[in-house]
């Protein structure tokens, strides 16, 4: 073998380790795993217990893979709307400083969303874990999905007013680190954005996926709980994120949403876009194909206790079970068979023409 090939040979070995030099701060974090990082954030507990609107000083310190340890000052903020309203201690934003990341030669991402326990109740921590576990299954079924770390937050009073408390949570990958992962850009406001505009497979994989977790918290004609990315070639790429309020959590404080036919909710409503069959049946085909590895991150997950697991477990056999039947009716179109009930319910700020036949 030549010199040149083994230079060759030895770049090609090494490029994937050079494309990933620096990464970002969740990079850092992130272990691809299901196991918890340990992270010991310092704030203001009163500030934060308080609510305060604006940004607290804080610091972050965790171990990376690589065993260092990870030391960051940063500013904290509580987020979120319905939870910021009604929990006892809010979902959090990090917010690192692109200088102090340029510094150290990491990617410019740096606002993270952190979703910890809502209250002191020890079910609050079993909700985490399955919204958790709701993101992890969308990680196996599509790369077109938002990358998440569970960790274990000590929180430490910086102000040495309260004991340090211990809380289940997860990390959040920030959405233009997304897009930039899946070779696209987030697109800033995708309101009102046509059906004709989304890749058709990516639309159908999201749509699908809200169905798997029953969640009817989301629109894509008003891009609520959907983020989109647009793609070199112009189409669109929805990713569903913020799955409190799904049948698949089960959280006690969650409601159905009635304006599209929802009567509780673990009613599955199918609220995505009209395709073609062939489209709608390709995609049910690889949902098929998942769902045993879907199966085994629930039936291993035993960070939840078992007769959680089995809920979860059963809620979504349920769903493929029935995906499986109704992709092998060649009677009826998919689509059909997905909406049923609900098909005269178009989502409010919908064109009635995207999500049903006309004629029909």
């Amino acid at each position: 073998m030549t010199i040149t090939r083994i230079v060759t040979s030895l770049f090609l070995l090494l490029l994937p380790l050079l494309a990933t030099a620096g990464g970002s701060i969740f990079d850092l974090l992130y272990t691809g795993k299901d196991a918890p990082v340990a992270l010991r954030l310092e704030v203001p507990m009163d500030s934060l217990l308080n609510k305060t609107r604006f940004e607290q000083p804080a610091r972050a310190v965790f171990t990376d893979a690589e065993g260092k340890v990870q030391n960051w000052s940063l500013d904290v903020g509580i987020r979120g709307k319905f939870r910021r309203q009604r929990c006892e201690f809010p979902p959090l934003k990090l917010n690192f400083s692109k200088k102090d990341l340029k510094a150290a030669g990491l990617e410019k991402w740096d606002k993270y969303k952190l979703v910890s326990t809502c209250s002191a109740d020890p079910l609050a921590k079993n909700l985490v874990l399955k919204e958790y576990l709701a993101y992890r299954a969308y990680n196996i079924i599509s790369p077109w999905s938002f990358r998440v770390q569970w960790v274990e937050i000590t929180y430490v009073d910086s102000n040495g007013n309260h004991a340090p408390r211990v809380e289940t949570g997860f990390v959040i990958e920030e959405t233009d680190e997304m897009a930039a992962r899946i070779g696209g850009k987030e697109v800033d406001n995708a309101v009102g954005l046509p059906s004709t505009s989304f890749h058709p497979q990516a639309e159908v994989t999201q749509a699908l996926m809200q169905y798997l977790v029953s969640n009817g918290d989301w629109s894509m004609p008003l891009a609520r709980n959907v983020k989109v990315v647009e793609m070199p070639d112009g189409r669109m790429i929805p990713i569903g994120y913020d799955f409190d309020f799904s049948g698949w959590v089960g959280a006690p404080y969650a409601s159905p949403t009635g304006e599209i036919g929802q009567q509780s909710i673990y009613q599955r409503v199918y609220q995505g876009y009209q395709h073609d069959d062939g489209v709608m049946r390709e995609v049910a085909t690889s949902f098929r194909d998942h769902r045993r590895k879907v199966l085994s991150l629930i039936n291993k997950f035993y960070a939840l206790p078992s007769e959680e697991r089995v809920v979860v477990y059963r809620f979504a056999t349920r769903f493929f079970k029935e995906l499986n039947s109704m992709n092998l009716e060649d009677g009826l179109p998919l689509y059909e068979q997905l909406r049923g009930d609900v098909a005269e319910f178009i989502p409010p700020g919908a064109d009635a023409k995207a999500f049903r036949s006309m004629g029909k």
